[in-house]
């Protein structure tokens, strides 16, 4: 009897191993990512629709391995995206364009190619008007790094330590007003890195990847259907719960439904 416990891990050892990111020395990785790159221009030069169909997907099945063995920068992703699109895979080039910007928020290939993908979508989804505001007032909010806002929000803090410091040696009003006016951009940087790092909470925004994606109200197919047209490839969504197999999912315009985890790719 002691040695089944031992025999279990045996037996499962080969699947643990799986499941763990694949490991890669450095080299191997930039010789994947030549080879890569290399697919991709060759599609682009192609005149066969369908060899140039397999040299993209070639590309893809290399930038994802890359992924794997923990490779993560703006431009994998950006040229991941770009595969996908050619093939066709709307919902996971939206999904690795937002990847990519969640590394370099400021990077303007990324940020047209994302406006176009969306351009593309069947559904359209509008907005609620409460989401364009935040966006006016924290302009900056999609262009800098998390750490740069963080940084911004303390050195905003300490500028406002230093004016009250210096307010009890000189009372001028302009040190009241650098105390003001400090205090502000304390907030208004603090609260937009509180809302990036949120945004970048792992695995709480999803996008469609299946030809059709049926909406319900509860997490079966037994519940009837939340909206008459099932969602298509390229719509976005933040997560409201997981249970089991199923996504509590919420639209941009604010609209509640739950989707199959499979129909979907999850950030």
């Amino acid at each position: 009897m002691s040695c089944l416990p031992f025999l279990a891990a045996l037996l499962l050892l080969p699947a643990l191993l799986a499941a763990q990111p694949q490991t890669m020395t450095h080299p191997e990785q930039l010789d994947l990512l030549t080879l890569a790159n290399r697919a991709f221009e060759q599609a682009l030069s192609s005149g066969d629709p369908r060899q140039a169909e397999g040299y993209y997907r070639q590309a893809i099945k290399g930038y994802e391995r890359l992924i794997n063995a923990g490779a993560q920068n703006a431009k994998l992703h950006y040229n991941l995206g770009n595969a996908y699109l050619r093939v066709d895979d709307l919902g996971r080039a939206i999904a690795h364009y937002r990847r990519g910007l969640r590394l370099e928020p400021g990077n303007r290939r990324l940020q047209a190619n994302l406006r176009h993908a969306r351009s593309l979508r069947v559904d359209k989804v509008a907005a609620g008007n409460r989401s364009a505001v935040l966006p006016s007032l924290l302009f900056w909010h999609d262009d800098l790094r998390l750490s740069t806002q963080t940084t911004l929000a303390v050195l905003a803090f300490l500028l406002v330590w230093a004016g009250a410091f210096a307010r009890l040696f000189r009372r001028r009003a302009r040190v009241v007003w650098l105390i003001a006016g400090a205090a502000l951009l304390c907030l208004l940087f603090t609260a937009s890195a509180l809302l990036v790092h949120h945004r970048n909470t792992p695995g709480r925004y999803g996008v469609v990847v299946a030809r059709e994606a049926a909406v319900r109200k509860g997490n079966g197919d037994s519940y009837a259907l939340q909206l008459a047209q099932p969602l298509h490839p390229g719509t976005e969504f933040t997560i409201l719960e997981t249970r089991g197999d199923w996504l509590h999912t919420q639209l941009e315009n604010g609209i509640q439904g739950w989707i199959r985890r499979g129909h979907a790719v999850v950030w």
